[in-house]
């Protein structure tokens, strides 16, 4: 079934190559076309050229193209948006600011004061995206992998008539550790997933079709499989050098997740990192972050390397020195969605959409990740029962720093931007709220028209 799908964002070198050979992959999509948009010409200009390479060798018909933005949503089947406004100059800001008031991020592209101020930069372009869709492809799906996934899903569905759905890996790289620790397949690991994301839950963990004892996931199971596995952890790229002098390692423990797990019964999904900014505690007392070898101040130079070495195996594979990837999918579900959608191929992703009832005692409307069955009528959320009762008051919170940052984003109000900061659990110091919120409205006023 030939389509129209458009990916803005689409000169990103660490995101564009997978999603579009995923999409290359499906079969029933042979034949469609791609259209990239992005705002760096040469970025654009790169991507392309990979792209339509890419469609050759796979010979599934794919044709691929660039265009401006509303020349490319005209028609438009699904649209998907993989951007960062402000990028990691942006980024890096919104980790120093905080910084100088005592509030420290390890990722900050979610809650917190960074997740605030990428809510700011983010959600005005996304409007203006779905509005241009209203009048050019109505019908279509918005399919995005932004952060932050929770507060720009909610912006769209609460402010326009778009349909929108965000995806993230963090589900599969837990499950991928999980399959790990037990030594079994990733398929043979099954769980209910309810929460918000970057603070999901796992409940009903099961490994092959059975119940999994507590007593397999204590903190003392974990920490001799830790003792046996440290060659096949992950090495943080931290910039807080102090930090990770002070914890003596650079590897990332998962220690705090099965603590977590063992005091409310549930497992967080997604590396510490994420799960950390959260519980604030865990990033602001350093005997705590020496105990649980949490590497905080952000991920800036990780990020910066890994553009680096996916914008030099593009060129070197454009130029003929290094080989061309194998047909295999990653572990995004763009592609699953997109084939769902439009050939009725029933697939079950993990999903971020507005909450109708499939996390029950979260309010309605706020959105809430969980399993979603896909077809040709839409994404459709399973039904995942309700956040564990000791989790619910954090949970709250986390569900109303993202509603009032979108309000502050939609409604360019100053003080909605500091009642976002007061409800925050990472903003542990009260007193920096006014002081605080000029601050990153001043430092990223750029891309704040909404505030001017």
């Amino acid at each position: 079934m030939s389509i129209k799908t458009v990916i803005i964002g689409g000169g990103s070198v660490n995101w564009t190559p997978k999603l579009a050979q995923d999409l290359f992959l499906r079969e029933g999509l042979t034949g469609s076309e791609l259209v990239l948009v992005d705002t760096d010409p040469d970025a654009l200009a790169l991507m392309v050229r990979y792209c339509s390479k890419l469609a050759e060798l796979f010979e599934t018909g794919w044709r691929v193209k660039s265009g401006a933005l509303a020349e490319a949503l005209d028609g438009a089947d699904t649209v998907c948006l993989s951007i960062s406004t402000g990028g990691l100059e942006a980024m890096q800001l919104d980790y120093e600011i905080p910084e100088s008031f005592g509030i420290y991020h390890t990722v900050g592209d979610t809650t917190g004061p960074g997740g605030i101020a990428r809510t700011l930069r983010n959600v005005p372009v996304f409007l203006e995206i779905a509005r241009e869709m209203e009048k050019r492809c109505p019908n279509a799906w918005m399919v995005h992998v932004t952060n932050p996934l929770n507060q720009l899903t909610r912006a769209v569905t609460a402010y326009t008539s778009i349909k929108t759905v965000g995806l993230c890996h963090n589900y599969a790289s837990t499950m991928a550790f999980l399959a790990t620790f037990f030594d079994v397949s990733v398929e043979d690991i099954q769980a209910t997933c309810v929460g918000l994301n970057h603070a999901t839950w796992l409940t009903g963990i099961s490994v092959k079709g059975q119940a999994i004892n507590p007593e397999k996931m204590t903190v003392e199971a974990y920490l001799e499989f830790e003792a046996l596995n440290k060659n096949r952890f992950i090495a943080s790229n931290t910039t807080d050098d102090d930090i990770e002098e002070m914890i003596g390692s650079k590897i990332v423990s998962r220690l705090l997740s099965f603590n977590l797990y063992e005091l409310f019964g549930a497992f967080p999904v997604g590396g510490v990192s994420h799960v950390a900014e959260n519980f604030p505690f865990f990033l602001n007392e350093p005997e705590v972050m020496r105990h649980y070898a949490i590497h905080r101040k952000g991920v800036i130079p990780q990020r910066i390397g890994f553009r680096e070495y996916n914008l030099k195996k593009v060129i070197d594979r454009l130029e003929g020195h290094s080989p061309w990837p194998e047909r295999s999918l990653s572990a995004e579900e763009y592609s699953a969605v997109v084939e769902s959608l439009h050939t009725g191929k029933i697939s079950r992703v993990m999903a971020t959409l507005p909450n109708t009832g499939q996390v029950s005692n979260l309010p309605a409307g706020v959105s809430v990740e969980t399993w979603a069955m896909v077809d040709s009528l839409g994404v459709h959320p399973l039904q995942s029962g309700e956040i564990p009762a000791a989790l619910l008051g954090i949970m709250m919170s986390i569900v109303m720093e993202i509603e009032l940052s979108v309000e502050a984003a939609v409604s360019g109000s100053f003080n909605k931007v500091k009642q976002a900061l007061f409800t925050s659990p990472m903003l542990y110091r009260k007193n920096c709220v006014d002081s605080l919120a000029a601050r990153l409205i001043d430092a990223h006023r750029a891309y704040l028209p909404q505030f001017n």
